[in-house]
């Protein structure tokens, strides 16, 4: 992705290049968005943006810090506070980006991934225990973020149900491509910091109630999903030799 890119998501909002670590888009009007995003995670019903910043190793060291860090990324950025953030040691412009199309239905999937130093099979031995201080345990760099667009009108338990097929996807691209985890023998499922953030447009004229793999959109997002997971995994790839 070059500096001067712009790509349609919704029918609102394009995403591009922020900075040369940060890619976003802002919403001309407030979206429904469900995520895990280390920023603005969980229910936003009234959502004015979505990024993807890649961070330096060890930026913040704390709960405070990472909460400063990110209004401070925020700001400079001239994004919205009601805005999702995901964090990645990942180069986010080197991240994949697939549109799918399907009866009518497009589903847009944007996706960084680096899986070289924290790919983990889900059941490893655990690297910490949260405690109650907010201190951060040091964990090696790696993650695969993805950012889904549907531009429909989404039921609640639709957006939960889009996670559990981008996780389908992705493990099973990671079981193909045979990338083992770094913390035990085993086949990777993902990395161990992986974030996932679904928007969904309520003022689309096309109302959806399933993402089922057996429908149009639980198709396209799979499909779109294991595409851009793909793409980003070979700029990993070509950037530092094979992955695993």
């Amino acid at each position: 992705m070059r500096l001067d890119d712009r790509f349609r998501v919704l029918s609102d909002a394009w995403l591009c290049p922020l900075s040369p670590q940060t890619v976003g888009a802002r919403f001309l009007r407030p979206k429904v968005v469900l995520s895990d995003a280390s920023w603005n995670g969980g229910w936003l019903n009234r959502c004015m943006g979505v990024a993807n910043h890649q961070m330096k190793h060890r930026a913040v060291c704390s709960r405070e810090e990472l909460h400063d860090y990110c209004r401070s990324l925020l700001t400079g950025h001239d994004l919205f506070p009601e805005t999702s953030l995901q964090l990645t040691a990942a180069n986010v412009l080197k991240g994949g980006l697939v549109c799918e199309q399907s009866h009518g239905l497009s589903v847009t999937v944007f996706a960084s991934a680096g899986v070289r130093n924290n790919a983990v099979w889900a059941g490893d031995p655990a690297s910490y225990q949260e405690q109650a201080e907010g201190e951060f345990v040091p964990i090696s760099p790696g993650t695969i973020n993805v950012m889904v667009f549907v531009e429909a009108k989404l039921e609640e338990a639709v957006l939960p149900r889009i996670f559990t097929v981008v996780a389908e996807a992705k493990t099973n691209l990671l079981s193909e491509r045979k990338i083992r985890s770094c913390y035990s023998s085993r086949i990777a499922t993902g990395t161990g910091t992986d974030s996932t953030i679904v928007v969904s447009d309520p003022d689309a004229p096309r109302r959806l109630s399933t993402a089922s793999t057996h429908s149009a959109l639980g198709m396209a997002v799979a499909r779109a999903t294991r595409a851009a997971i793909a793409q980003a995994l070979d700029s990993e790839s070509d950037q530092f030799g094979t992955s695993g």
